[in-house]
């Protein structure tokens, strides 16, 4: 089978998050299996890339320039911003491939909608796994999403594509049940695939990161941010200490701006200890390769998930295949997988007195510690390792093209999926014109400062545009000129049937897109409208 797997991240260029390490197991595990793989994914660079690895073609593509001329769009919805311009870098090098060689079937993550183009076109069959919906972070006030316009219309994205994608895929039924109630699809339509873990890699044999010097070590991986729950885990520590003094931490994460004060989490995290007196007993570690976790994991004697929420998190899986014990949260899919006084220690959120309390429950009793590694070491290799998880993949696959087959007639958007690049482009410029209307005629501010960026880029247009303004002011805007005036009116249009296309970006985008034909009668069409309008410059 031909598979295409898109998503935003995918590593090493674009960061070893939990969708883009899924995303780098499923390949692997995919073309073990035999099947042909190809992954489309976001550039870290400025240029577009086309790379194969292990049997494995990444397309690398450039997005960071992308719409810069729709400076409203950005400006007014700037995750939209984000979200539209990364989504058509990825279908745009889809359709060039497709065109090749055609896809049996494409993986896309539902996370900032990635796959929307795809639901609304249907040119190949549609599998969308479910991570983490953005309305999950509305629902929670996470990383400081609120419900405003520009994050509700992402979430808005993300359901069309869910609702009409060929085959849903979730890897826990915590999740399966919050989509069906955010969306509206059934939960049978929900398939629960529990997120595979190359079982090889990550095992209890093998080269060690550290040594314990002694005493026993708590393992923490995630980002320092809020929804990761390191701020419970800090909090926590003391308490640990008082009950085990050798204890240590190690937290392998990058820092960010979320702390309590706004400013660095690190910073707020290092006070916390300092306080405490605990600051010797927490060593942090900003970032390691996916190749050296192992090495971590093993090294620790229990391993720690304290999220506010998390679906499946992949620190999760990973501590149980090299047979650790978890202590992780109820808030999300980790109880599904760190099964409670079986393979780990479940406790509710946002409280440090329990999550100290199951810490030490493992720290001071090594043969229960023990117990739980071995049964999540089984667990991993029985249900999470790749090769099972391929054939399981392989089976849906097949699903969604028979279901694919059955609805293929009746896309919602029917103009083809190459005319949706233009169409898309078309609605986005002319978002960007009407704000530039509205600011124009509402906001004195703002029509001195584009009048400025107008005298420093084109001094001549703008003094032709001025003279041409204040006589069809005076005089009216229907009234007959002087030759003179009609002479500077006709070189002005000239002028921005190129300019004010280019001021929407709308050229300059079609060129970056390839969409070259269509920009001309674009142009014409939006200086007609503003000539019928009354001649305004």
């Amino acid at each position: 089978m031909r598979i295409c797997l898109i998503s935003r991240e995918y590593p090493p260029d674009t960061g070893w998050g939990g969708v883009g390490a899924y995303n780098h197991y499923l390949a692997q595990a995919l073309k073990a299996a035999g099947h042909e793989v190809e992954v489309i994914a976001l550039s870290g660079t400025d240029e577009s890339s086309c790379q194969t690895g292990d049997g494995i073609t990444v397309h690398r593509v450039a997005w960071k320039h992308l719409l810069e001329e729709l400076n409203l769009f950005l400006v007014s919805v700037p995750t939209c911003h984000y979200v539209i311009k990364t989504t058509l870098a990825l279908w745009k090098r889809f359709l060039e491939i497709q065109s090749e060689r055609p896809f049996d079937v494409v993986e896309i993550p539902e996370h900032l909608s990635a796959g929307i183009f795809h639901a609304l076109t249907r040119p190949v069959p549609l599998v969308i796994t479910l991570h983490t919906p953005h309305s999950r972070f509305i629902h929670d006030c996470f990383h400081g999403v609120t419900p405003s316009f520009d994050n509700r219309l992402i979430c808005i994205m993300e359901r069309v594509g869910i609702n009409l994608a060929d085959l849903l895929i979730s890897p826990s039924e915590n999740l399966a049940r919050f989509v069906t109630e955010d969306t509206g699809c059934s939960i049978e339509s929900i398939n629960v695939i529990r997120t595979p873990i190359d079982t090889q890699k990550f095992s209890p044999e093998g080269r060690r990161a550290f040594d314990s010097e002694g005493g026993p070590t708590v393992f923490f991986a995630g980002r320092l941010e809020e929804r990761k729950g390191i701020q419970i885990l800090i909090e926590a520590v003391p308490s640990i200490v008082k009950r085990v003094p050798d204890v240590q931490f190690v937290c392998v994460g990058a820092d960010t701006s979320t702390a309590p004060d706004g400013g660095s989490m690190l910073h707020w995290l290092n006070r916390k200890l300092s306080d405490s007196g605990c600051t010797s007993k927490v060593k942090f570690i900003p970032h390691i390769p996916l190749s050296q976790m192992p090495d971590y994991i093993r090294s620790a004697d229990i391993c720690v998930v304290p999220s506010l929420y998390d679906n499946a998190p992949l620190t999760c899986i990973e501590a149980l295949a090299c047979g650790k014990p978890v202590v992780a949260t109820s808030a999300g899919g980790m109880s599904e997988y760190a099964i409670h006084a079986e393979r780990g220690l479940i406790v509710p959120p946002r409280s440090p007195e329990e999550l100290a309390e199951a810490i030490c429950t493992l720290l001071l009793d090594n043969k229960l510690c023990l117990q739980y590694g071995n049964n999540a070491r089984q667990f991993a290799q029985e249900q999470l390792n790749l090769a099972t998880k391929a054939n399981e993949r392989a089976l849906l696959y097949q699903k969604a093209r028979d279901n694919f087959q059955q609805k293929k007639a009746d896309p919602v958007y029917r103009r083809g999926s190459e005319r949706s690049l233009r169409d898309s482009l078309e609605i986005l410029c002319a978002y960007e014109q009407m704000l530039f209307e509205t600011l124009s005629k509402q906001s004195l501010d703002f029509r001195m400062r584009h009048w400025f960026r107008l005298l420093k880029k084109r001094p001549r247009l703008c003094a032709a545009s001025l003279v041409v303004a204040v006589y069809r002011r005076v005089f009216g805007a229907h009234s007959i000129a002087p030759p003179l005036i009609d002479k500077l009116e006709a070189q002005i249009e000239l002028q921005k049937k190129g300019h004010f296309s280019q001021t929407l970006g709308f050229a300059q985008l079609a060129e970056q897109l390839g969409l070259i034909s269509g920009v001309k009668n674009h142009s014409d069409r939006v200086v007609e409208d503003r000539t019928a309008a009354g001649r305004k410059i």
